[in-house]
């Protein structure tokens, strides 16, 4: 994880983004259109792509960011902190115990797990594949994934043009930060377990609460 890499994982890491850009884009279209589950299924569909890449390039899904050195204290860390969100937000929301439940299978699965996989399992991974210093490398794959929320999100905001950057500007600024964050214990760790664990709480808490 966050090693030097041969030159072609860089090509494939801006190659994918730009696919995974295009693709929200059109999920937004479709959105806009009224076809609200495109997004699922171009969601879905580059996750597949994902797997894919990962598979014929390093014969593996490990590479993805999953490490084994400290499988065993990453697990128990973000076990606690999935289980101490769940009982947070049972506690202090309206929801009963099987919706918070289904929400919290939701945003740990199909938010969390698959975009922390995807961006900083694959794509700010693969950037290490560009011969720059390891924080130029991470500053790029903030910028990336903080731009990545533009496409989609400015049809739900009935806004498709240049005046939603000024819009959007503290929410660019606030995934970028995250993304610093969760790369940062990634590199650590050795492994995006606790990112994914974080990012579940993040999202989570700040939608329900």
């Amino acid at each position: 994880m966050y090693q030097s890499k041969n030159k072609s994982y860089g090509f494939i890491a801006i190659i994918y983004y730009c696919i995974f850009w295009t693709g929200l884009f059109l999920a937004g279209v479709l959105y806009k259109k009224g076809i609200t589950y495109g997004m699922n299924i171009i969601y879905c569909s580059l996750f597949a792509v994902c797997i894919l890449i990962a598979l014929i390039k390093d014969k593996n899904i490990y590479n993805l960011g999953f490490g084994k050195e400290k499988i065993k204290i990453n697990l128990i860390i973000s076990i606690i902190i999935i289980v101490v969100t769940f009982i947070v937000i049972w506690a202090f929301s309206n929801l009963a115990f099987y919706e918070v439940l289904k929400q919290m299978l939701y945003y740990l699965f199909y938010i969390a797990a698959i975009e922390e996989i995807m961006f900083r399992g694959l794509i700010q991974n693969y950037l290490f594949g560009f011969k720059f210093n390891k924080y130029v490398i991470f500053i790029i794959g903030a910028l990336l994934f903080a731009f990545m929320h533009i496409p989609f999100q400015m049809f739900v905001h009935n806004n498709v043009s240049l005046n939603y950057l000024a819009y959007a500007v503290p929410n660019l600024i606030e995934t970028f930060i995250s993304h610093i964050v969760f790369c940062f214990i990634t590199y650590k760790r050795n492994d995006i377990t606790i990112p994914i664990a974080l990012h579940y709480a993040y999202d989570f808490l700040g939608v329900i609460i």
